[in-house]
């Protein structure tokens, strides 16, 4: 089954569900905060990083810290 991230239209609270297919295109989901089956997908934007030809690499400045797993910084 797969999560979806929702927004309840009523109470505005945002949950990420794990729902079937069927559930969600019959709007079946209820919100977990006030049980409403008002639910609308939500989109969340993720940062994202283009390398150009011929840029120097950049240094994590929480190299020290993070341990470079899945770092955009790493290699």
């Amino acid at each position: 089954m797969p999560f979806y991230d929702l927004r309840c239209k009523d109470c505005d609270e945002i949950a990420n569900i794990r729902a079937t297919m069927l559930e969600k295109e019959e709007s079946r989901i209820s919100c977990p905060k006030c049980s409403s089956q008002n639910m609308e997908t939500y989109y969340i934007s993720a940062p994202a990083y283009i390398k150009t030809t011929g840029e120097k690499p950049l240094s994590c400045p929480s190299s020290n810290t993070c341990g470079n797993s899945g770092c955009r910084f790493a290699g």
